[in-house]
């Protein structure tokens, strides 16, 4: 009957495929086909054999999967059963027979994916207890039946899988069956049939039940608690393949031992395990005294058999063999040879071990296990072993099981009673090798055994354990037959699959994987089919040693049943409760619960973090525990119970441990014993960790707690207990209590409220204020209360919130590069909601708060890991942003590292900086739209960066919901770096519209200051002497942070005393007074000198790093300065922290941050947290990062106060300044080699160029000044380069002191030129020429020729500038970039240029005698243009001709571009066209425009656009003048403009690119008399506008290309000139010509010294107006 069932559900689920594949029937057909083929089959009538490749009954799924891996070559044959003769069993099989003949495919998937969803059920129920999988199986028992009941006929056999089911059912319960309430799984079942109608009127299949937990059981029954020892040791002594076959082996005897006694294995509680032997009603030999007979025989048989079982670390006595050649797939038990560790038993022999083998598959493992003498041979065999053994605890009595979780996310089976309490204690009494029964199970015991030796009667009389066997002896002789069912093995499992149809099965798989660790169910999941092998291989396949943090929490819940179902009934639903409390809290942070269970520890719930799915960068700082802290706050506040905390991290042993049929996955090590510890420790006060967690947790500060002996632990083990979050809050600590600044603080919140309420704009505030007069604390205040005022209104809120430092006004867009990383990481990858807009109306959140973004980070359903990196490129995407954003933005600015291996970085290409500018504002404006009120608390803007103020100014235009709160020192004192017009606008307009307002603070009033000294030494205002506040009102001139100083020492120093007024004064002692009221500084070091000596040390080290520096970075710098070598790396790191804690303590230093600056590193974890692992060596490179033991829990620090860190300088030598400066420096720039990303990373850069600096380090600082600038002048970034020019400069500068004396060069004194060397001046030149070439691209021409002649002056007064050592050639580029600028008018020349003659000159000289062509021609190619500038034509050419004789355009042409920016070699060829149309040798000139077209543009870079327009300029113009415009049209689309789309895009940007349109426009109206009258209409409107070119057109550009021929106006002129002539409207054409005029005579005013530009226009003037005159156009 079975096979019939299941070859109907095989037919209706292949009828179901067919139907859906509509590529192989017509609609509607695929159920026609198989009622056809049914009709046609035979029926053949004897009974069927299988036939699956010659393997007979056998339908195993791995069976199946090895014949189903070739689809086409399956037939009918190997999956139909069949008769001997080859017939068919019955129409079913022949009617899927015909099927597989035409649709063999679609057949065949349908049995692979049925096979599939069977091995993965039966894979799952080898977690969970029999007695779970026979209630699962009931339940669909209950589903088919009562889904039977709607249907009024019923087809013949429709029952009969139901009934099969039920027998199996019955089979699997049948030791399992009770007197109790309900069943397990159909407790939410109707009773009655009406009810069950109701029940079913909207389900009708099993996917559509749904039950309700908790669900509950009662029965009578008899467990069995086996407790192991030794595998801590093992786990650290073996790999993880020796040490998963060692576990698992031993583990599966047990197992054996239990199921072949009928027990049903419960639970794996690490190293231990629950069985129960349950009574049944059914069972004349199942009562509760059998029951009790059967745990103790099994208990005496594995404590027999299994005590001191020896792990040896090879394999004695016998071959080597793989292990897969020794594991059976029916036992484990057999010997296993892979390297490092061997499990064996007592029997040493080789031969006894190998009959072993068969003896068990025999089911004779008894007998051939009994051993000899214990250890007999071993001693002279094994020099070291390892010894695993056991003790047993029974007890009986009655048990409730309890379901607990959801249908959704994870669900655990409990068990409650005495008879727990009875194991526990029986354990407890045990010693390893015994048996002890609980009194009760003595009692049933004797009930069932013909004698119980030994003295039990006074320990049963006394209510103690029994000792009822140990290894060497059983104490009692029992009466009942032994039990070997089996409650779920394989045989069992795949019966009762086949008659399950999909949904069912699907169902089934469902509801297990809730029982199963995730990791096991997402393996499942996850792993291909076709590989997932044998049990054995799955088994290891899952081991694994990892780095894991494990939280061990015991709950203060009286798990005591009453008897009382209301009492019960609350006590199940608070289980329940916890359950889901605590997956909702893991769910959240994505970790796992390994386990909710009663043991002999209470109730206890196990969570990891760091197995398979749960490994995340900072796993510990910012997931584990914050985790371990809020389920301990809220299982206390929600659910009321009083629970406490141990967690540890190191490495473990993680995967499956039992035996095949039955097992859990599992985390095993000294580091999970020592979790377990901690949690029952006496001395806990809510939650404790170890030394591991505190080194990897960068956000709590930690008291230090005695040492405890723990398991798997050599020494004792250092202990700590979180006693404070530390805030992570860039602008630093927010005080409890506020006092003074009310009419500055109802300001501020009135225009918070006007943009969050009443006038939707952005607005700006903008607070003035000198250090210490509580700006900082202001801004930290007013954020607060703006907090509370927007969550009373009920309104969205985002805060945003950025303190600048020093050093940040060099970096680009610096403020977004934090502020921008915390928006998103918050972002999921693919999220198109803003940020806020996926919290409620009532919610806040704050982009530097406290928790709430793991809320919104995190989803429950989804284990995908978004990075920053990711996020970025998906918000690119969706803003359309080009390709070129991603990398520079991304890398460059924002700091971000793409965790896509195989992309590489791109060459830095020019960008458009307002595009950025607005990119960055879109993408702000896109992740806060849906907030009510966006918060920007700025604090110390005056080191705020040019571009992120331009950021800030777009955000306060294109905004709506912004309110930006600045805080700044005295900015006539520090100036802003803000656009001028932007500060006029806001000081002027907008002022006036009410969106900007400013305040200055003032310093405190004395009323304010009793305030103060009342609020910190906790008194009323009132009972302050007036003496007291007035005195310290004028001491510290009422500045708030001196105040709070001030009145710190006294507090500290209990200065404060009660006068005989009862008033609050000073007490009198003149000494104490000075310590008082000593100056600001004074008392600041007073402080410090009060720390100890290596505290001071560290502070003088973080005062040098800067205001806000990493962990990492000081660790680092420490070790540079001390030499400190690998071996002492770990305790240097340990000691450090502790400074740090104690400067945090003394409120010097504070954390600010907790990061890691590689977040979008998905392996980074896996790295940095096996530095600080338990068990193994601490392996670390000296100077990397990464594999430093603070990086993994790394944070940033500041100062509390910037007083702090400039007292601590004031006091230090200078140099021992800069001798800390060059050690910081050095750590840093290793750690940029080590690490390839933070190589384009601009703040890295920057902040090791400072160090450099401070050092006095001058080769250094201008080797790394020259790289960082050169890269942001290619990015358009000119004036923050030429910051960083300065800053190296400024080196030499300070050298020769405040006031130099002597003559100086170049603002270089005399006497520091005449020490430096050459390599030394070399830079100096390079800065100074680079210099000048940001200037003069920036437009400032005379600015850029001062930085040229200055560099030519050093270079003409420096001593060395002749020495032999000396590169000549970098002195060229001042040549060059004189010449330019002197083009450009920034320098005044005579008639005669002079100047300019005598500049070639010298070049031209230099040159030759280096002798370098790239050099030698680039000053040929200034010496002919020069010539051609004053008319001296000839001259011009010979020198050409010159030039011709040594340039190579293969060789020499990168090198030039690289040295000039473009081949101005090659450019002389183009402007030698000029001067042969000058000469009338019109041919020649043609010639050499072809001759640059065919052999120079060819052979250019491609890329280098500014160069083809340079080397095209003068082609294009002279090929349109001879007649030949078209062809100028094709190369100028072909070499310029699709070259720029390809490489640049629409959004790319260069010199020449304003000449696009007008040249492009101009050279096809040239080259199409019949150019249609629309793009004619669409030219003229443009070229009639003067917004689109003419109006744009700076002097600089104007200059630039009438060096080279026609002038840019000259050119608009021409183009409006062309369109006249093809212009049908007689007003337009007017129009154009006037304009064409007006446009030539400007460009004759503009090029007055460029002689062939003026002659052109002067040529092209009189064509126009000949044919003005010629129309009869009046030019008036």
């Amino acid at each position: 009957m079975g096979g019939e069932v299941a070859m109907d559900i095989l037919e209706s689920e292949i009828s179901d495929n067919i139907s859906k594949t509509e590529s192989y029937f017509p609609q509607g057909e695929g159920s026609q086909l198989v009622d056809e083929e049914r009709r046609t089959s035979s029926i053949p009538a004897e009974a069927p054999r299988y036939q699956q490749g010659g393997v007979s009954e056998d339908r195993d799924g791995d069976q199946l999967m090895r014949h189903a891996a070739p689809i086409s070559s399956l037939d009918s044959h190997r999956i139909i059963p069949t008769y001997a003769d080859g017939e068919y069993d019955d129409d079913n099989a022949q009617m899927i027979a015909h099927l597989m003949k035409s649709h063999g495919d679609i057949v065949v998937c349908s049995l692979v994916e049925r096979s599939n969803l069977v091995r993965s059920v039966k894979w799952l129920s080898h977690h969970v207890p029999g007695c779970v999988l026979g209630s699962l199986f009931e339940t669909i028992m209950h589903a088919r039946t009562k889904k039977e009941l709607r249907k009024s006929h019923q087809p013949r056999g429709a029952c009969d899988g139901s009934k099969i089911l039920e027998n199996e059912a019955k089979q699997i319960q049948q030791h399992q069956q009770h007197d109790a309430d309900k069943s397990a799984f159909c407790a939410h079942w109707p009773s009655s049939s009406d009810d069950l109608m109701t029940a079913f009127n909207n389900s009708v299949t099993i996917e559509d039940i749904e039950s309700t937990l908790p669900v509950t059981e009662g029965h009578d029954g008899a467990l069995l608690f086996v407790d192991i020892s030794g595998f801590t040791k093992i786990s650290i002594t073996m790999d993880v393949e020796s040490l998963s076959n060692a576990i698992n082996s031993y583990f599966q005897k047990i197992v054996n031992e239990i199921t072949s006694h009928g027990g049903d294995i419960l639970k794996f509680a690490g190293d231990a395990l629950f069985a129960e032997w349950k009574v049944s009603r059914h069972d004349s030999h199942r009562t509760l005294d059998d029951c009790v007979a059967m745990a103790a025989t099994c208990a005496s048989n594995i404590v027999a058999k299994y005590s001191d079982y020896v792990v040896l670390p090879k394999a004695i006595g016998f071959n080597t063999l793989s292990r897969r050649t020794q594991l059976t797939r029916h036992d484990s038990s057999s010997i296993s040879n892979s390297q490092g560790g061997e499990l064996i038993g007592r029997v040493i022999d080789g031969s006894s071990r190998r009959a072993s083998v068969s003896s068990i598959m025999s089911g004779d493992s008894e007998q051939k296990l009994a051993r000899k003498p214990r250890r007999a041979s071993l001693s002279s065999t094994v020099s070291t072993d390892i010894t695993l053994s056991v003790k047993c605890a029974v007890g009986s009595g009655h048990i409730v099981s309890i379901h607990v979780g959801d249908d959704i996310s994870r669900r655990e089976y409990l068990i409650l009673g005495d008879t727990i309490g009875q194991v526990a204690r029986a354990e407890a009494a045990a010693a390893q090798g015994e048996v002890f029964a609980s009194p009760e199970a003595v009692r049933n015991l004797l009930k069932s055994v013909a004698t119980l030796r030994a003295d039990w009667k006074e320990d049963l009389a006394q209510g103690r354990p029994v000792k009822i066997a140990d290894h060497s002896d059983r104490f009692f002789q029992s009466k009942c037959a032994q039990s070997t069912s089996r409650v779920n093995d394989s045989d069992n499992m795949l019966r009762s699959c086949d008659v399950l149809d999909s949904s069912e099965l699907h169902w089934l798989k469902k509801m297990l994987s809730l029982y199963v660790h995730p990791v096991v169910v997402n393996y499942d999941n996850e792993f291909e089919p076709t590989r997932r092998g044998s049990d054995q291989e799955r088994q290891l396949a899952e081991a694994e040693l990892r780095n894991v943090y494990t939280c061990f929490i015991s709950l203060a819940v009286n798990s005591t049943l009453t008897g009382c179902i209301d009492k019960d009934q609350k006590l199940f639903n608070l289980l329940n409760d916890i359950m889901n409390l605590t997956t909702r809290e893991l769910e959240k942070v994505q970790g796992h619960l390994r386990q909710f269970i009663l043991d002999d520890k209470g109730l206890v719930l196990i969570c990891t973090f760091g197995l398979r799915g749960s490994t995340f960068p900072n796993m510990v700082t910012q997931r584990a525990v914050p985790f371990s802290l809020s389920i301990h706050k809220v299982l206390e506040e929600d659910l009321g119970v009083k629970n406490t905390v141990g967690a540890t991290f190191g490495k473990v042993y993680c995967g499956v441990v039992g035996g095949l049929e039955r097992h859990e996955f599992a985390v095993l090590g000294p580091s999970v014993n020592l979790a377990a510890r901690l949690m029952i420790s006496k001395i806990n006060p809510g939650v404790l960790v170890d030394k591991n967690v505190r080194l990897l947790t960068s956000q709590l500060y930690f008291k230090p707690l005695p040492a405890v002996e723990a398991k798997g632990y050599d020494e004792p083990v250092a202990i700590y207990e979180p006693i404070k979050h530390v805030a992570e809050n860039p602008l630093g600590q927010a005080k409890r209590n506020f006092v003074g600044r009310a009419n500055e603080i109802n300001q501020i919140l009135q225009m918070a409220k006007e943009v969050s309420l009443d006038d939707p704009i952005s607005k700006l505030f903008f607070i003035d204020a000198m250090s210490g007069s509580g700006k900082s604390s202001l801004i930290m205040h007013t954020t607060e209360l703006v907090r509370d005022m927007v969550k009373q209104t009920n309104k969205r809120l985002i805060v945003a919130r950025n303190v600048s430092n020093e050093g940040d006004s060099r970096i680009p867009f610096s403020l977004f590069r934090s502020l921008f990383r915390d928006i998103l990481s918050q972002m999921q990858q693919g999220d198109e909601e803003s940020v806020a807009s996926r919290f409620s109306s009532s919610e806040q959140f704050d982009f530097n708060g406290d928790g709430q973004w793991d809320n919104l980070s995190l989803s429950s359903k989804s284990s995908t890991k978004s990075n920053n990196a990711a996020n970025f490129r998906s918000i690119c995407k969706k803003l359309n942003a080009p390709p070129e954003i991603t990398e520079i933005v991304g890398r460059r600015f924002l700091g971000l590292r793409d965790t896509n291996k195989q992309e590489k970085t791109a060459n830095l290409e020019p960008l458009d900086l307002q595009k950025i500018v607005n990119f960055l504002v879109d993408v702000f404006i896109r992740c806060t739209k849906d907030a009510d009120l966006v918060l920007l608390a700025l604090d110390d803007v005056h080191w705020m960066d040019e571009m992120s103020w331009k950021v800030i100014e777009s955000i306060f235009k294109r905004g709506d919901n912004v309110f930006t709160l600045c805080g700044s020192r005295p900015t006539s004192s520090n100036p802003l770096t803000v656009d001028p017009n932007f500060w006029s606008d806001l000081q002027g307009p907008q002022r006036e519209l009410g969106r900007y307002s400013e305040l200055c603070l003032a310093p405190f009033t004395e009323t304010e200051v009793k305030e103060l000294i009342a609020d910190t030494l906790d008194f009323e205002p009132n009972e302050i002497d007036d003496s007291f506040s007035h005195n310290l009102f004028n001491t510290t001139g009422g500045m708030p942070h001196y105040l709070s100083y001030v009145l710190d020492n006294i507090k500290r120093s209990n200065h404060s005393v009660r006068l005989e007024s009862g008033m609050i004064g000073l007490r009198s002692s003149a000494e104490e007074e000075n310590k008082i009221f000593g100056s600001l500084s004074e008392l600041l070091l007073y402080r410090i000198d009060a720390l100890d000596s290596s505290v001071r040390t560290v502070l003088n080290l973080s005062a040098v790093l800067g205001t806000e520096f990493d962990l990492v970075d000081a660790a680092l710098a420490f070790e540079e300065m001390f030499e400190v070598d690998e071996s002492n790396q770990l305790q240097t790191a340990n000691a450090l922290r502790e400074y740090f804690d104690m400067a945090i303590d003394a409120g010097i230093i504070e954390q600010s941050l907790a990061f890691s600056d590689d977040d979008n590193d998905e392996e980074v974890f896996e790295r940095n947290d096996s530095l600080c692992q338990s068990m193994g060596s601490i392996i670390s490179l000296k100077g990397m990062r990464r594999a430093h033991p603070l990086y993994a829990g790394n944070c940033r620090l500041r100062f509390t106060h910037d007083s702090w860190k400039t007292s601590i300088l004031s006091v230090m030598l200078a140099e021992r300044k800069q001798e800390m400066h060059e050690h910081v420096a050095v750590s840093m720039e290793r750690a940029l080699e080590d690490e390839s990303h933070h190589k384009i990373d601009f703040e890295k850069q920057i902040t090791v160029l400072k160090h450099w600096k401070s050092s006095w380090s001058f080769t250094k600082a201008s080797i790394l000044a020259l790289n960082i600038g050169g890269q942001l002048m290619i990015l358009g970034l000119n004036s923050q380069a030429i910051l960083l020019f300065d800053d190296a400069i400024d080196i030499l500068k300070e050298m020769a002191g405040d006031e130099p004396a002597g003559v100086s060069y170049g603002g270089i004194s005399e006497e520091v030129l005449d020490a430096i060397y050459a390599p030394e001046l070399e830079n100096l030149i390079k800065l100074k020429i680079a210099k000048g070439k940001a200037h003069s691209t920036l437009g400032k021409d005379q600015d850029g020729a001062q930085a040229f002649q200055s560099a030519l002056d050093i270079l003409n007064n420096s001593a060395c500038a002749y020495d032999e050592a000396f590169d000549r050639s970098v002195s060229f580029p001042i040549f060059s970039g004189l010449f330019v600028v002197l083009k450009m008018g920034a320098i005044k020349d005579d008639a005669e240029c002079s100047y300019e003659q005598d500049l070639c000159k010298k070049f031209v000289e230099q040159t030759r005698l280096n002798g370098d062509p790239i050099h030698y021609g680039r000053a040929l190619a200034m010496e002919a243009e020069t010539l051609g500038r004053l008319c001296h034509f000839e001259q011009a050419l010979d020198v050409v001709e010159r030039i011709k004789s040594i340039y190579n355009i293969e060789t020499q042409h990168e090198a030039i571009c690289k040295a000039y920016g473009s081949d101005r070699v090659a450019q002389a060829f183009s402007h030698s066209v000029n001067y042969n149309n000058a000469l009338r040798r019109f041919d020649a000139a043609l010639d050499t425009c072809n001759y640059i077209v065919d052999e120079i543009i060819p052979k250019s870079d491609p890329k280098n656009i500014h160069n083809m327009v340079c080397l095209l300029y003068t082609v294009l113009i002279t090929l349109t003048e001879k007649g030949f415009a078209r062809r100028a049209r094709d190369v100028f689309k072909a070499r310029v403009l699709d070259p720029f789309e390809e490489y640049f895009g629409e959004g790319g940007t260069t010199f020449s690119k304003p000449l696009f349109k007008p040249i492009l426009a101009w050279l096809e109206m040239e080259s199409n008399d019949d150019r249609d009258n629309t793009k004619i209409d669409e030219y003229t409107a443009w070229a009639l506008d003067g917004e689109n070119f003419e109006q744009k057109v700076t002097n600089a550009l104007e200059n630039a290309w009438a060096a080279f021929s026609a002038s840019p106006i000259a050119l608009h002129s021409n183009l409006c000139f062309a369109l006249s002539k093809r212009q049908q409207n007689t007003e337009l054409r007017i129009r154009l010509i006037r304009k064409a005029i007006f446009l030539m005579e400007r460009s004759i005013a503009s090029t007055g010294h460029y002689a062939i530009s003026n002659m052109y226009a002067k040529k092209k003037l009189g064509i126009v107006k000949a044919y003005a005159s010629d129309f009869g156009i009046q030019l008036s």
